[in-house]
């Protein structure tokens, strides 16, 4: 089967049409795409709004995972640039997010150790801030719950059949409470996608939509607040690595405020 129109560009891998219902994503590296079919299996054994996948192909020396092709804009570009869309899109997210919270699994918890892991494997930490890290870390509640760990409104399609949640690469099990610190961080950040929307951009509009979601999901699971900071030194720390440039230089400084306190 020949490879289709190019859908969609992103940080690991493009998207392309695969026939009349599917599309094929085809990876930068091939550890990612052998991740990403690992975790695809998973979900689709588990009660998630996600596109059935449909199993591994490569092409032309790269390796591709097969998915159902679900149309419609996500919902980044599906929020208008008014207070009403913001509220209603955000508070959408934080229930997607607590249904998948809420989706039943028998995975061994590795969300912690995965955190242990890349914060120990980093360049861009001294030992002491390691250390003073991983005893944060430590500290804080395990937890059995599916945690998408790259949710955000860019991988969220809304879909004809309703949300249908995409990119599950970083896929992990543990506590709830680090998932919605990590999607927090992502809302806060001043990494934007290339062109992204007005809304995204405007600094105001975007921490409104994150004083929503979090308003919402705290709502819903019946939480206290705290927990966002309690998370947020090993969340940015397992993300400096993810990021180039003055993004990086972003993350590491909101790292280091947080460790001089």
């Amino acid at each position: 089967m020949k490879i289709g129109e190019l859908l969609g560009i992103g940080n690991t891998a493009r998207v392309y049409r695969w026939g009349k219902t599917e599309v094929i994503k085809i990876f930068y590296d091939q550890s990612s795409a052998i991740n990403e079919a690992k975790n695809a299996e998973v979900i689709n054994n588990l009660k998630l709004r996600a596109p059935n996948y449909s199993g591994l192909v490569e092409l032309e020396g790269k390796i591709g995972i097969v998915y159902e092709r679900i149309d419609g804009p996500t919902m980044l570009w599906h929020i208008e640039p008014t207070k009403q869309s913001i509220s209603y899109n955000a508070k959408l997210m934080a229930n997607l997010q607590y249904e998948i919270h809420n989706v039943e699994n028998k995975i061994i918890p590795n969300l912690k150790p995965e955190i242990t892991n890349k914060v120990n494997n980093s360049q861009e930490i001294s030992n002491h801030e390691k250390q003073i890290i991983i005893d944060i870390l430590n500290f804080l509640p395990d937890g059995n719950t599916i945690c998408h760990y790259d949710f955000h409104p860019d991988n969220i399609i809304i879909s004809p059949n309703g949300p249908i949640i995409i990119d599950w690469l970083n896929l992990l099990v543990g506590n709830q409470e680090a998932d919605v610190t990590r999607t927090s961080m992502m809302i806060q950040s001043h990494s934007l996608p290339p062109n992204a929307p007005n809304w995204l951009i405007h600094g105001e509009l975007r921490e409104f939509f994150n004083k929503e979601y979090l308003t919402e999901y705290i709502k819903l699971a019946d939480m206290n607040g705290g927990f966002l900071e309690r998370w947020m030194i090993p969340t940015l720390a397992a993300r400096i690595d993810e990021m180039q440039g003055e993004y990086r230089q972003e993350i590491k400084e909101k790292l280091q405020i947080r460790l001089k306190k």
